[in-house]
């Protein structure tokens, strides 16, 4: 049995065809090559995050019933924290784990 020369493909044929005359020239130097376009695509649930932004607009910047009970404890000299307390809370902003220093 004969083996005949190999079959060219018709699909890689006319290069031009495919991606036009400006980039068939970079096409035909790089025969092994398969170029692409590199593309993202990313999509979001726009009605949720405007949503989402308008709950944020109406949250108060400041938690001023907060501030009024710690400026009327300091003030009348009620507010006292324990510095194991700090520092538990210290550790736990910083990711540590919460332990017990009172």
């Amino acid at each position: 049995m004969k083996v005949s020369d190999a079959i060219p493909f018709p699909e890689y044929q006319d290069v031009s065809s495919k991606v036009g005359s400006a980039n068939a020239a970079k096409v035909q130097g790089q025969s092994n090559e398969i170029l692409t376009e590199d593309a993202a695509d990313f999509s979001t649930d726009q009605q949720k995050v405007q949503d989402l932004k308008a709950q944020l607009a109406n949250l108060p910047d400041v938690r001023q019933e907060k501030v009024d009970q710690l400026r009327n404890a300091i003030q009348s000299g009620t507010y006292d924290v324990s510095p194991g307390k700090i520092a538990d809370a210290m550790v736990r902003d910083l990711g540590g784990v919460e332990g017990s220093s009172e």
